[in-house]
């Protein structure tokens, strides 16, 4: 008898239905209060930072062999994050991938300009909201003619986070602000600002150097490898769980300046000490 397909493309990924299946538990025991301890709100917050990698990564490779379980991991996603998963398609696969740092990108790291580097790293979501509100395409009128099933796909979910949220609200307001809302906007906040660490002071000219990358393990193995960014921008149809090979390859062109050991340790040296940064207005 002929053995049938793993579901999954690649195995790695039972690592993100773990890490999703955790957040799904802690937003259902915090909003049907169920448990309630101090302690679950915070990993609530930083659970939240996992359904926005793995839709990022989903974007790039799709998780699952069939078409059906990618729409309703799509949909999980969604529902998750509070926000649709196509809904990054234009703006972080076509855009940022296709016009790293130019006038196109929406998360090019021009678009603040302070003298002080922790004004960058505040002000940095709020300027590129502004920016993609103004000027971001319209995906569906596109998609419609010459995506159809992505289009689809696009309004559906659409529909469903709009009436999933109504929902929310209407049995529980305060709960649905508290367990859902405040972790999604930090979320959001968090997928749009990592850019500035990303790419600030980087050369987007360079073949090897337009990317900062966190090599951590531990923060690695949670954010599924997302801390590669140098490999994951050359090669963006890789999963991320080869990564880290595929660094290892780059490592030796790659200025060593742009590797760092810790997330925390990176973002307290550029944004609150200053360090490598000179108010550069370009």
């Amino acid at each position: 008898m002929k053995a049938r397909a793993p579901l999954l493309r690649c195995a790695a990924d039972v690592r993100t239905i773990a890490l999703l299946t955790a957040l799904t538990a802690l937003f259902t025991v915090q909003y049907g209060r169920l448990v309630e301890h101090p302690s679950l709100l915070p990993l609530t917050y930083v659970f939240v930072l996992v359904p926005l990698v793995a839709k990022h990564n989903h974007n790039h490779c799709r998780t699952f062999r069939g078409r059906r379980w990618n729409t309703a991991f799509a949909m999980w996603l969604t529902l998750l994050t509070g926000m649709t998963t196509t809904g990054i398609i234009t703006a972080h696969n076509r855009l940022h991938h296709g016009e790293n740092q130019t006038p196109a990108d929406f998360v090019r790291c021009s678009l603040v300009r302070f003298r002080y580097n922790w004004l960058n790293f505040f002000g940095f979501f709020f300027a590129s909201a502004f920016h993609m509100w103004r000027h971001r395409p319209d995906d569906l009128a596109d998609w419609r003619r010459t995506r159809p099933l992505l289009y689809r796909q696009a309004v559906i979910e659409r529909v469903v986070v709009i009436g999933f949220v109504v929902a929310l609200l209407a049995v529980d307001w305060r709960s649905t602000l508290n367990v859902f809302v405040g972790p999604w906007l930090f979320g959001q906040w968090f997928l749009v600002t990592i850019n500035l660490l990303q790419h600030q002071d980087c050369d987007p000219a360079s073949s090897h150097n337009h990317s900062r990358n966190v090599t951590g393990r531990a923060i690695n193995w949670f954010l599924l490898n997302n801390g590669y960014h140098t490999a994951h921008h050359n090669f963006p149809g890789v999963h991320w769980s080869r990564l880290p090979d595929v660094h290892r390859v780059l490592l030796p062109e790659v200025d060593p300046a742009l590797n760092e050991r810790s997330l925390l340790v990176c973002v307290a040296r550029r944004f609150i000490a200053g360090e490598g940064w000179s108010g550069r207005r370009a």
